[in-house]
């Protein structure tokens, strides 16, 4: 079956195109934007007194369980592609 195995390599490139692109909203959430930390953790800006603090958003608790969990999901996917023998 000549098209699963070509779904699998697919989806292979979809995780790591996935990965990569986290990463790098990862970096300008750090470096650019100072939403996070260096260690990923939400840095707020400050706030008024009296203001409840920020949290962070979806965007921001989105990327980062992306950025975890898409190397998981990319390598579970190389393995079972390079370990099947269509």
């Amino acid at each position: 079956m000549a098209g699963s195995r070509s779904r699998w390599w697919w989806l292979l490139g979809a995780e790591l195109a996935v990965w990569a692109g986290s990463w790098r909203i990862m970096h300008l959430e750090v470096h650019r934007w100072h939403h996070l930390g260096p260690t990923l953790r939400f840095t707020p800006p400050p706030v008024p007194p009296g203001t409840p603090q920020p949290r962070p958003g979806l965007p921001v608790r989105g990327m980062r369980a992306v950025a975890v969990a898409a190397p998981a999901l990319a390598a579970a996917t190389a393995v079972r592609l390079w370990r099947r023998t269509d």
